[in-house]
């Protein structure tokens, strides 16, 4: 029931990075497996240095990257028919292009020019801007071999802390949360003074919460609300306060950090999420006044969020909890006019449908009409089936006994394992009864008793057994007399125990064996 918001990943891009993110517009992107391909062998070089490793070297037109080990050689396979310029790339050096490289068979492989690359203070930038590319287009394996080699080409550079992070972030968006922590600490222990360590403070806590450590991500997000309440994430962090102490269970201190949201940042996008879920505790903790005033300043502050149509629902609930079903059906029927796409639309005409069942100002046929469009309008519904049950139980408590044996029977084989099929079972059986049939009721109240034998009705579908062979063939017929004693003796705690001793005393026998 309650609500986390779902978190999405802002990336701010620089100048220099629009113009990479803009070049990538003009690259072809070419499906390896359906073009005849080759290979394309080389060495590179670093002027200054005799590790040549890291190296990144760019097929131009493709996505197609490669990368030298340390004695600088490189392979790069599957490049499609066609004429290409390489260009060799890394941190802290000039980058250097060889054109006129041409795969013109399947299976060929051809020997690149050496390229030496001389040192330059430059690449730095561009380099970054490179990596946030691949990072912006999900290249994250890519990415992060790239950021990882500007760390390594000066770990002090202005790109450093950035690339630390966007390390951190790529592992997380890859599901690898254990690499994402770790390279967030690094940031933080590497960098402390730079910008961007309380987004690290809180994403570490994130991501200690997807890994079930909600004591450790409570104590990253705490620390970002208590040094860094001004931060960009600051009201994130506060909101997540409230969502790992919800999962702690430390309710009270879970309810508090959600209602700060609102008072410590008035601004931000997480109050309506925030509010629902403090309303939320309150509900399931039955403190329903208080569910209520949070559920009515979302609805009030906050109309047209997502949060706003479930709260309108639950505040209905909340009235329906405390059995006020007149306050409860004007909540509800607020719901479904205000929000006709929300998500508990079914459930709002559900219970809508069971307030008119108990207000004695509205009829079985209206209540009826809303039973009956649960299960029309939402046949997907968990509800549907119940909402099936109800309906049928209308005709029943208006005394159209036929009609509602053949709907009690249609919700059975329609849902024959639904948690509701022994009343249906038994409501067919007395049914029957009412109407006088106790042929048919006697046959279904014994299909009832030896079908569900432990149910909470069998001792009185025992009772309701004798009474139908008393109608049929007297007070002291056999069968009348074998099922009073079976509720006198094996169900003694059954409302029907004393009226069945009562039919027995009225018999020509009445002890039991």
């Amino acid at each position: 029931m309650l609500y986390r918001r779902s978190i999405q990943f802002a990336v701010v891009l620089t100048g220099l990075m629009v113009l990479a993110v803009s070049a990538l517009a003009d690259t072809t992107f070419v499906n390896i497996d359906l073009v005849p391909s080759g290979t394309i062998s080389g060495t590179v070089h670093l002027a200054g240095t005799g590790n040549y490793s890291g190296v990144f070297i760019f097929v131009s037109g493709t996505s197609i990257v490669g990368a030298s080990n340390a004695a600088g050689n490189y392979t790069i396979v599957g490049v499609p028919y066609g004429t290409y310029t390489l260009t060799a790339s890394k941190a802290g050096y000039t980058d250097q292009t060889a054109g006129g490289i041409s795969i013109t068979s399947a299976g060929q492989s051809i020997a690149a020019p050496l390229l030496t690359l001389p040192a330059s203070a430059d690449t730095e930038g561009r380099l970054f801007g490179e990596a946030m590319r691949f990072y912006t287009y999900n290249k994250f394996d890519s990415a992060i071999a790239r950021f990882r080699s500007l760390i390594t080409a000066n770990p002090s550079g202005k790109y450093a802390a950035s690339s630390r992070y966007r390390i951190a972030l790529a592992f997380g968006q890859t599901n690898q949360y254990d690499s994402t922590i770790n390279n967030l600490s690094l940031l933080v222990s590497a960098y402390p003074a730079d910008t961007l360590v309380p987004d690290a403070y809180y994403w570490r806590g994130y991501y200690k919460d997807q890994k079930l450590d909600y004591a450790g991500a409570l104590s990253d997000v705490q620390f970002v609300v208590t040094n860094y309440p001004s931060s960009y994430v600051g009201s994130k962090a506060q909101y997540r306060v409230g969502v790992e102490n919800e999962a702690l269970g430390n309710v009270t201190p879970a309810i508090n950090a959600y209602l700060a949201v609102e008072t410590n940042y008035p601004g931000s996008i997480d109050i309506p999420g925030a509010l629902y879920n403090a309303a939320s505790l309150y509900y399931v903790h039955d403190q329903y006044t208080n569910a209520l005033t949070q559920y009515n300043k979302l609805l009030t502050s906050y109309p047209t969020t997502r949060e706003a149509a479930k709260a309108s629902f639950y505040k209905g609930m909340s009235y329906y909890n405390q059995e006020d079903y007149v306050q409860a059906l004007a909540s509800l029927s607020t719901s479904i006019t205000s929000y006709p796409t929300g998500d508990k639309l079914a459930d709002a005409w559900y219970y809508r449908a069971h307030c008119k069942y108990n207000v004695e100002s509205y009829s079985y046929t209206q209540a009826q009409a809303d039973f009956d469009s649960v299960y029309i309008k939402f046949p997907n519904s968990t509800l549907a089936p119940h909402a099936r049950f109800y309906a049928a139980s209308c005709e029943y408590n208006m005394d159209n006994f036929p009609t509602a044996v053949t709907m009690y029977q249609a919700y059975i084989a329609a849902y024959p394992t639904n948690d509701f099929v022994p009343d249906a079972t038994y409501r067919i059986a007395s049914a029957y009864y009412n109407d006088a049939d106790y042929v048919n009721a006697k046959n279904q109240y014994v299909t009832y008793y030896t079908t569900y034998p432990n149910d909470k009705q069998a001792g009185e579908a025992h009772y309701w057994a004798g009474k139908s062979d008393q109608k049929l063939f007297g007070v002291n017929d056999p069968s009348a007399h074998a099922e009073y004693c079976t509720v006198v003796m094996q169900f003694p705690n059954c409302s029907k125990a004393a009226a069945a001793q009562t039919q027995l005393d009225a018999t020509t026998n009445p002890t039991c064996p």
